[in-house]
C-alpha cells in the first residue's frame, strides 16, 4: 500500500554503475578501501575507528579537504568508497562530489554532513551522490547505510521516523513562482513550491514515475518529495494528503 511505501525512502534507484556488488562483507578477500573526507581532524579519528568495525580488512585514507580527496581518488583507483563532508575549505563537498562523479562515475562517493536541511539533500541526490549521512547517527547506524551503500544502493536518512536526530527544514529558493502560489487553506503547511508542484499531480491521480517524468526529475527524488509532503500536512498516507489538500483550495 502507498501509505507504507511512502513514509520510507532508504531505498531509492538501485545504482548499476558500481564496480563491485556483495553483502557478505566479512567474506571479501581484498582489502577493502575507504576514503574519509572531512576538515575536522577529531571527526575523521573516530569516523576511522568506527569503519574498523565495518570489515575485517579495511584500509582508511583520509583527505582533510575537497582537493586532496580528489588528489587521492587518482593515486588509488582500487577505492571502494568516498565518505564526504559537505563544508570543507577550498573544494567542498558538493563540488568535489561533482567532480568526482565526472571523472570516476562507478566510485561511490557518499555525504556525511551536519547539515539538516532537506534541500542539501536533495541536492546531492541529484548530483549522484550514493548517499546522504548525517554526523549525527549513530555508529551502528553510520555502518549500516555504508553497507547499504556498499550493496549498490543510495542511502538517505528516513525523514520520517520520530528519533529527533535528523528534521526537515523546508528551504525556499527564488521566491514563489509564477503560478505556484498556495491557495489560504494550504498556507499553513509551508510547502516549497517542488513540493505543491508534487502535490497537484498527486492530486491528479498520477504515480511517483509519472510525477518523475513530468517534473523531469528521478523517481527518488519524488518518493522523497512525497515523504516530506506528508510529513509537513501529518498525512497518514498519499491518499489522506490529497484529500486535504482539496480540502484546503488546490485545484487540478
Amino acid at each position: 500500500m502507498p501509505d507504507q511505501q511512502e513514509t520510507r525512502y532508504n531505498h531509492l534507484q538501485p545504482r548499476t554503475d558500481l564496480c563491485f556488488h556483495f553483502l557478505d562483507l566479512g567474506s571479501r578477500s581484498k582489502t577493502m578501501k575507504i576514503l574519509i573526507a572531512d576538515d575536522h581532524t577529531l571527526f575523521r579519528e573516530g569516523l576511522h575507528y568506527t569503519l574498523q568495525n565495518l570489515a575485517d580488512n579495511v584500509e582508511i585514507l583520509e583527505a582533510s579537504n575537497g582537493n586532496e580527496a580528489v588528489q587521492i581518488v587518482r593515486n588509488y583507483p582500487d577505492l571502494d568508497l568516498v565518505l564526504m563532508d559537505l563544508d570543507m575549505p577550498g573544494l567542498d563537498g558538493y563540488n568535489g562530489l561533482i567532480q568526482l562523479r565526472q571523472d570516476y562515475p562507478e566510485l561511490p562517493v557518499a555525504i556525511v554532513t551536519a547539515s539538516e536541511y532537506e534541500q542539501d539533500m536533495l541536492r546531492v541526490l541529484e548530483c549522484g551522490a550514493a548517499g546522504y549521512i548525517p554526523k549525527s547517527s549513530t555508529s551502528k547506524e553510520m555502518l549500516a547505510a555504508i553497507r547499504q551503500i556498499l550493496d549498490g544502493e543510495v542511502y538517505v536518512p528516513d525523514l520520517a521516523a520520530t528519533s529527533g536526530t535528523f528534521h526537515i527544514r523546508q528551504g525556499m529558493q527564488g521566491g514563489i513562482q509564477p503560478g505556484l502560489n498556495p491557495p489560504p487553506g494550504l498556507e499553513k503547511y509551508h510547502l516549497t513550491p517542488r513540493q505543491r508542484e508534487v502535490l497537484t499531480l498527486m492530486c491528479r491521480g498520477l504515480s511517483n514515475k509519472s510525477i518523475a517524468n513530468e517534473l523531469g526529475m528521478a523517481e527518488g527524488t519524488v518518493k522523497i518529495h512525497v515523504t516530506a509532503i506528508l510529513k509537513a500536512m501529518n498525512a497518514s498516507n498519499r491518499t489522506q494528503a490529497v484529500i486535504m489538500a482539496r480540502e484546503a483550495g488546490l485545484l487540478v
